[in-house]
Formats: C-alpha cells, structure tokens, sequence
C-alpha cells in the first residue's frame, strides 16, 4: 500500500515543502511540490520509533489557524489523492516508479489549466481574493488581519493595473509577472504621471502578491526576486518645537480651528498616528506612582503605550477641564491644521509633494487628472495629520533615549526609527561628536577646580 507525506524543508523561515511516496520496501521517493510556507505556519510531528522517537520531524501538515493554511492543506490532500490514483494506474500498466515518474505526476498535475485555474489566476481576480483575505492573514506576532492602510494600497494597485491592462488591451495571469511585466507597468504609470514613491509603492506590492500567489500553488517565475522597485527622494516634514510654539500662541476666529489646534499640539508632543490621537478621551488617563500617564492601545500595532503626560498637554486638558479637543474626523483635522498652519504664518519654504492637476502626453484631459507633484512649497501646503509622530520623533531625538522614543511611536527597530525621521550616518557621527565634545568640557571643568581649604 502506498503511503504520502509532506515535509517542510530548508535552512531559512520560508520551508519548502516535499512529498515522500513510499510503497512497499522498494519504493521510497521525494519530489518537491512547488509549495512554500512559513516555519511558525508548519504543524511538525514527532518520530513515534526508532532512535529519535519524542523528537520533532520535518513531516506535518499546515496549521488551519487561517484560510492560507486551509488551503494549502486542501492543495496538498489534493495532489496526495491524484497521485495515489496515478500510481495504482501507473503499476497496473507496469510502468517503472521513481523520483523522474513522481516529479513528473506533481509537475502534470500543477500545471492543468481549467477554466476555473484560469479565472482564479487572473491578476484582477487574484488580487480581489487577496484583499478579501488580508482582514483574516494571521500575522507572526500572531495578531489578526493587516492595517486598513495596508489592505488599502493593495485596491490601489488593483486598480492602476486594471488601468493598465486596459491600455494593453491584454489580460494578464499571476504566472505573468516577471521583472519584464514589472518594467512595463512601471512604464505604463509614469507616462502617466505618476510619482516614483508611488510606483515603488505599487512595484513593491506586486512583488508581495506574487509570493503570496506563490505559496498558494501557483507556478511563479523564480524571476521575482529580481523585480526593482524605484526610489525617489522622501521628504520629511515636520513642525519644530518653536513652530509649535508659534501655533500655541495664535488664536484664531474659528472655534473649530482652535480644537483642532489643540488637537495638532497634542499630537506632536505625544506621538501618535492620526488613528490613535483622535479617540482619545479622559478615560485614557490613568494616575500611576503619582505621575498622570496616557494609556492607549495603538491600532496599527496592537501595541499598548504609556506616556507621562508632558506640561504643555497637560495645560490643553486644564483649560478644557481634563477633557480632550472635541472630536473631529480624519478628514476634517487635515483641512483645518493646512488652514490654522497657514494663519500662524508657518511658510518656511520646504521640500514636498503637494497633489495638483496635471497634463498627461502635454494634454489636459477632459476628466481632471491630480497627482503628487515634487517641489517648494512653504511649508503650510505640505502640513497632513503624518506630522504630528514624525514630528515628536525628529525634535526629541538626541535629547531623550532613542529606545525610549521607539516605545512610543511603536517602531519595532532602530533602523526603521533612523529612516522615518530622515536621520543618516552622517547626522549620527555628528551627534556622537557633540556628545564627545560635551564629555570632554565636563571633564575639563572638573580638572580646573582649585582646593581652597581643606575640610577639618
């Protein structure tokens, strides 16, 4: 009788998974599956004899804790099935069985095209399943679904390659995308005016879409590794402590202008992204070791955050009797921080982008076409709701312990830190100079002192 196993294989976290036929005591023969799959994802089993009987194996099956796992358990019974069918036809006909005759069988039956592979297959339809999915994807901090960021810019990249297999006239499968695929796309988008950071952006998510493809059992050229995704210049905008300053002491008119104001001011001093300042409520603060904290549970993250609460917050509740700016939407803190900025007179002249109508092939289109356009800008025009953390991070960093700043913002590595705040190697050596140059002028006053009279 024969028997089937699958085993997860390979030195890195992505194992590659085998098939083990084996039929009686002449037949014991491995072929790869095509299929990958996270190690933290792999149910192993332990050897149940011999000298390693307790210890973990490499054999097992996915875990079905989400619907990648349970598919690609279904994939696998599947090509067990078939190939078990396959051999019992394959001995009735005397044909010899071994690893050629098995790679053979996995790589037959992958490659069948019904019209039902291709529908799924279909790069629109691929990638409409695949949002589906993200609110259920299992992450390995073991928290469920991905940002509504995130699964954002996966729609926006269904829909510019929708556009963009229109321009072609050409429907395109998930096997199609190579760096040759790619390059044309990236084409396509800045013909049409698209910035480099968004094109990155896109090239980059496709590239996650094909491993994804990949794992789910589609045959995908190696070649994807070698997909480029362009960069081009990120500006860091921030507003600096006098900045700030300068805005708390404007008043504006509009009462709505002076909450989110408030709201501005409170985000830059603690941190948050837009989706964690807004909820805020007093219920956030909490009294510990007599200090006032804010408390909160970062959306993106998961992450729980403590902050003690600095003067200036504290100031914006007491004149609000402990209670935060009135609510307002996303949408609305954006249009009011540009209009208060602009009233507090922040036009420092500043590198950005700023969205703005556009001529495509030195034509106006009937329909207006915007898009992010580089260029100086005072400052004003480039202020969104992303300024209030990067804020924080940029006009703290060097005073207060960087570990200390990561915890708040939610940064999980110094690396990604560094980059988000636009700090560089160079800025780094100049910190450490002056960190030296304060050490060593301590030091020297502590040489000049004089005993001038002993203790009795």
């Amino acid at each position: 009788m024969a028997s089937i196993k699958f085993r997860a294989r390979g030195n890195s976290d992505q194992k590659e998974i085998y098939i083990r036929f084996s039929a009686g005591r002449s037949i014991n023969i491995e072929g790869k599956t095509n299929y990958t799959i996270d190690k933290t994802l792999w149910k192993f089993t332990k050897a149940t004899k011999g000298a390693n009987k307790g210890k973990r194996t490499e054999f097992g099956e996915p875990k079905q804790t989400d619907t990648e796992g349970k598919t690609l358990k279904e994939r696998l019974d599947t090509l067990s099935t078939v190939i078990n069918k396959r051999y019992n036809e394959a001995t009735e006909k005397g044909e010899q069985i071994n690893s050629n005759w098995l790679n053979k069988q996995i790589d037959d039956i992958q490659n069948r095209t019904s019209s039902e592979q291709q529908d799924k297959g279909d790069i629109i339809n691929f990638l409409s399943a695949y949002i589906e999915y993200l609110p259920d994807h299992i992450q390995k901090s073991g928290k469920r679904g991905l940002s509504k960021n995130t699964i954002q810019k996966f729609t926006n990249l269904k829909n510019r390659f929708a556009d963009f297999q229109q321009s072609k006239r050409t429907k395109y499968q998930v096997t199609d995308i190579t760096p040759d695929l790619s390059a044309q796309f990236d084409k396509y988008l800045r013909k049409n005016g698209y910035s480099d950071n968004y094109i990155g952006t896109l090239i980059k998510d496709l590239k996650t879409a094909a491993k994804h493809a990949k794992r789910e059992g589609f045959n995908i050229s190696d070649n994807i590794a070698n997909i480029i995704a362009p960069k081009a210049e990120t500006y860091k905008v921030i507003l600096t402590l006098d900045e700030l300053e300068q805005i708390n002491n404007t008043t504006f008119e509009r009462e709505a202008l002076n909450n989110a104001k408030d709201w501005l001011l409170i985000g830059c001093y603690i941190g948050q992204r837009v989706s964690d300042l807004l909820p805020l409520t007093a219920n956030n603060i909490v009294s510990k070791g007599g200090l006032l904290m804010l408390e909160l549970t970062q959306q993106k993250t998961g992450n729980k955050v403590i902050l003690p609460l600095q003067n200036e917050v504290q100031e914006i509740l007491n004149k609000r009797e402990g209670q935060f700016p009135r609510k307002i939407s996303d949408q609305k803190f954006n249009t009011y921080i540009k209009q208060l900025c602009k009233i507090a007179k922040i036009n420092t002249p500043t590198k950005g982008t700023i969205k703005q109508e556009v001529e495509i092939d030195g034509k106006k289109n009937d329909n207006k076409i915007f898009r992010n356009v580089s260029g100086v800008y005072p400052k004003h025009e480039l202020i969104t709701s992303h300024i209030c953390r990067r804020s924080f991070a940029s006009n703290y960093y060097g005073d207060i312990p960087t570990p200390l700043l990561m915890s708040a913002t939610g940064h999980t590595t110094e690396n990604k830190f560094l980059i988000y705040i636009g700090k560089t190697a160079v800025d780094q050596a100049h910190q450490l100079a002056e960190y030296w140059a304060k050490l060593a002028a301590e030091k020297k006053k502590e040489s000049n002192l004089k005993v001038i009279r002993k203790a009795e």
